[in-house]
């Protein structure tokens, strides 16, 4: 297991306690060392886990630290697998990044799966980049700790679904945000407006997102992924849509917010607080 945030920290936890032998590896020694204390063992780099495992997860904040984990020459872990073994990369990409890694894993004579989650262990939702069977036994490892396993296809199409769903859920998002904000505006208590829409058909994963702000649920606001994520999820998701041709004007306010996030104090902290940014762009004198 290599990368020990939110998601590869559950997921780690996720393994050991279905018994099975979990070798870990962060360049943070401080989320390294409770994984550490649960059972699992330590590797000094990427390329001594790859040598130690006959299946390798990587859970990484975006394309440019998978690739450089999958492919460095020196403590890649394409350096250090063994014949046979595997790498499934379970973070948030670009289906490019799989056409890269699947490429020179094909030549090496390796095996890579693009695999990111929606969700965490074990009740993640795993999206396999190939048909079914593309896993080999390694599905088995993954399905211990997951709700289900979707195969999408083909090598990529793991990535692009999760880009579709970040689309789908942060557009949802926003909209409700937006909306609660109409709702306090007009003088409406926005919680109270959130409890019934939430029995309409308009209530959902966006909704619930934004609701939890506005309700000051602040337990549920604080395990939401941070902001960044969203505005890197984004971003890969507009470039993957303007690759295929289509300019999605739903997205389009997604991206254009989450931008200006980044570049503001929330950047790091959990997404829905941003709606407090939200409210200071959208806002103007009422007419």
């Amino acid at each position: 297991m290599i990368g020990l945030g939110g998601m590869g920290s559950a997921l780690a936890a996720s393994l050991l306690a279905t018994d099975h032998y979990v070798v870990c590896f962060d360049i943070r020694p401080d989320v390294l060392r409770p994984i550490v204390e649960l059972g699992a063992e330590a590797a000094a780099d990427a390329r001594e886990l790859a040598g130690a495992c006959d299946v390798v997860l990587t859970f990484l904040p975006g394309p440019s630290q998978v690739l450089e984990v999958a492919l460095g020459s020196e403590r890649g872990v394409l350096a250090g697998l063994a014949d046979g073994a595997a790498l499934l990369d379970m973070s948030t990409c670009n289906p490019e990044v799989a056409a890269i890694i699947g490429q020179a894993y094909d030549a090496a004579g390796r095996r890579f799966v693009d695999c990111p989650v929606s969700r965490k262990a074990p009740n993640m939702t795993v999206l396999v980049g190939g048909p079914s069977g593309v896993l080999g036994p390694d599905a088995d490892v993954l399905a211990a700790v997951s709700r289900t396993l979707v195969y999408c296809g083909h090598r990529g199409a793991g990535y692009a679904t999760k880009l579709l769903n970040q689309h789908i859920k942060y557009s949802w998002y926003l909209a409700s945000a937006e909306a609660l904000l109409i709702a306090e505006a007009m003088g409406l208590n926005a919680g109270e407006v959130a409890d019934a829409i939430a029995e309409c058909s308009g209530g959902d994963s966006g909704l619930t997102t934004a609701a939890a702000y506005f309700r000051h649920d602040t337990e549920s606001v604080r395990n939401r992924a941070p902001a960044s994520t969203i505005t890197k999820d984004s971003a890969l998701a507009e470039r993957m849509a303007t690759n295929a041709g289509i300019r999605s004007r739903t997205l389009e306010p997604v991206v254009d917010f989450f931008q200006s996030v980044a570049a503001s104090e929330f950047r790091d902290r959990a997404y829905p607080e941003s709606t407090e940014l939200l409210q200071r762009i959208r806002s103007m004198p009422p007419r």
